[in-house]
């Protein structure tokens, strides 16, 4: 099984296959009860921040940065029904592979933690301690998403 360590992530946790790139097997409890068994390429657990990184670019939804939630995105599911799911971030969410080969990685914010085997478990909870983020004037959320995102712009080009 995977080394336990006490590791903090700002955007993201994920499990994610890599080379032969075989689908996974993914069991994802929530508090304990299992909610979902994902046939997927990886699973993603992201915060407010993370949501318009990877988890954006898998389907889900951008969450508002002052939140207090997750989103869990399954990569390329197997079964159209599996959707994104946003949920509370005071839960327990337990990602443990059922069905793996050899290059299945914990993955916090882009670097690979540890390769995890059949029936080892990535456990993302919400930390202890919070951050602050800056807010600069004349900037807000929405502005950002135009700019950054292009919301709203004309897709044809005269």
């Amino acid at each position: 099984t995977a080394a336990s360590a006490n590791c903090l992530a700002l955007n993201e946790a994920s499990v994610l296959g890599g080379p032969p790139y075989s689908m996974l097997q993914i069991d994802l409890l929530v508090d304990g009860e299992l909610a979902s068994t994902y046939s997927c390429d990886g699973l993603l657990v992201s915060t407010p921040v993370g949501s318009t990184a990877h988890n954006l670019s898998a389907g889900g939804p951008i969450l508002h940065r002052r939140l207090q939630a997750v989103v869990v995105s399954p990569l390329s599911p197997h079964t159209l029904t599996m959707r994104p799911v946003v949920d509370r971030a005071d839960r327990t969410f337990d990602m443990i592979v059922r069905q793996g080969h050899e290059s299945v990685s914990a993955v916090l914010d882009g670097r690979v933690l540890a390769k995890l085997d059949e029936g080892d478990c990535l456990r993302v909870t919400k930390a202890p301690v919070t951050f602050k983020l800056i807010r600069v004037p004349g900037k807000n959320e929405y502005r950002t998403l135009r700019t950054k995102l292009g919301w709203g712009g004309n897709l044809r080009r005269k």
